[in-house]
């Protein structure tokens, strides 16, 4: 459902603060059609609001796990966060808030 969101000239993105290494492992083995890039210093997250501070198992801060729906302007114009980084937003929900905006 997201990746075809792909082919109407939508970006998708997946930012993480693994190294790239590694998220690139995590593509190969999603078969993603979408990029993987690195926030290791937590700066874009840090700018949208989602850090976690001391959220991660060893204390660390970690990024609150979010999807979030961009306009061409950089507008956010739909958010989701979750307590858990294995929940997702229904893909049906992500792709009808990028299909109001185009």
């Amino acid at each position: 459902m997201l990746t075809e969101l792909g082919d109407e000239g939508v970006q998708i993105l997946a930012i993480s603060p693994d190294t790239n290494e590694r998220s690139q492992g995590l593509a190969e083995r999603l078969k993603a059609r979408y990029r993987f890039l690195a926030d290791r210093d937590l700066a874009v997250t840090q700018r949208y609001g989602l850090l976690h501070a001391r959220g991660g198992d060893k204390g660390q801060d970690v990024p609150a796990p979010a999807t979030i729906v961009l306009d061409r302007d950089g507008i956010v114009r739909w958010l989701t966060v979750a307590d858990n980084y294995q929940v997702r937003p229904d893909p049906t929900d992500v792709a009808r808030a990028v299909r109001a905006i185009k």
